[in-house]
């Protein structure tokens, strides 16, 4: 082992000492970056199980100016007023497994203004998606929805027809609206009127998605890793060193590799009739 640390204060080796280094700054890095996105989902799934089965609050209570206040995305929330007689259809959008729309409804509020209200998924119609299916219209009198609050996606800044969006966000809605809308949306649970609890005929989306993925894994993997560059670092300093052996004496480095094939053969038997026993 001396004589391996001695040969690794060479320059040729300092190299090579140096790109492990870098080696295991990006391995460390990466290991980073995964582990933060498993402690995003862990806070996603802790924010599920503090807000997603409580009693529902008014809308205003966890959404302001600017938007969902800290902590209260997927909050069950109620809010009520009357719809406008025109929804929206966001494209391209999966429910087990097959493509259609989500339907979204606007819901003229007297506290909060013109809420979005994501109100369920409708497969694609037979002449496809450019051809949007047909469905019944929103309740036309006062309707109370409970639901969860969210906050709008990213713009995917696609130029849909008329009617669609490409994606749940507040900029493209508001120029389809042609008015300002409130700065979260709903997720519908459940819709009523005075009459009771009313069916909108669209089938119900699927729940959160609650996986934590392999992150966690990927992040150990990568930290593990940062060691490899090093120890190839070190292989190669001792296979150096062998090769210098060899040209020295190459009986006596031959005999000793012999003697260490030896020892190892010796030691595979022993454990074979360990486990035989």
């Amino acid at each position: 082992m001396k004589d391996v640390l001695r040969r690794l204060s060479r320059p040729k080796w300092i190299g090579g000492l140096a790109l492990a280094t870098v080696f295991a700054v990006a391995c460390y890095f990466l290991g980073q970056w995964q582990w933060s996105r498993y402690e995003g989902k862990s806070e996603r799934n802790a924010t599920l199980d503090r807000n997603y089965a409580a009693e529902p609050v008014a809308f205003g209570e966890v959404v302001d100016g600017e938007g969902l206040r800290p902590g209260t995305d997927w909050t069950r929330v109620e809010v009520t007023g009357t719809y406008a007689p025109e929804q929206l259809f966001v494209r391209n959008r999966p429910n087990d497994g097959v493509y259609g729309y989500e339907v979204l409804g606007l819901l003229d509020t007297a506290d909060n203004g013109l809420v979005v209200v994501d109100r369920g998924w409708v497969q694609n119609s037979r002449e496809g998606a450019a051809v949007l299916p047909e469905i019944e219209p929103p309740p036309g009198e006062e309707v109370t929805v409970i639901g969860w609050v969210r906050p709008y996606e990213r713009s995917l800044d696609r130029e849909l027809p008329a009617g669609q969006v490409a994606s749940i966000e507040e900029q493209d809605i508001r120029s389809e609206v042609g008015r300002d809308v409130a700065p979260a949306f709903v997720r519908a649970q459940s819709e009523a009127t005075a009459a009771g609890q009313a069916d909108s005929g669209l089938l119900p989306l699927e729940p959160p998605d609650r996986s934590l993925g392999a992150h966690q894994a990927y992040a150990i993997q990568w930290w593990i890793t940062m060691a490899l560059g090093y120890a190839f670092v070190v292989l190669g300093v001792r296979r150096e060193l062998r090769e210098e052996e060899f040209a020295r004496d190459p009986e006596a480095a031959a005999a000793r590799e012999r003697e260490r094939a030896e020892r190892k053969r010796r030691k595979k038997l022993s454990r074979w009739d360990e486990e035989d026993s």
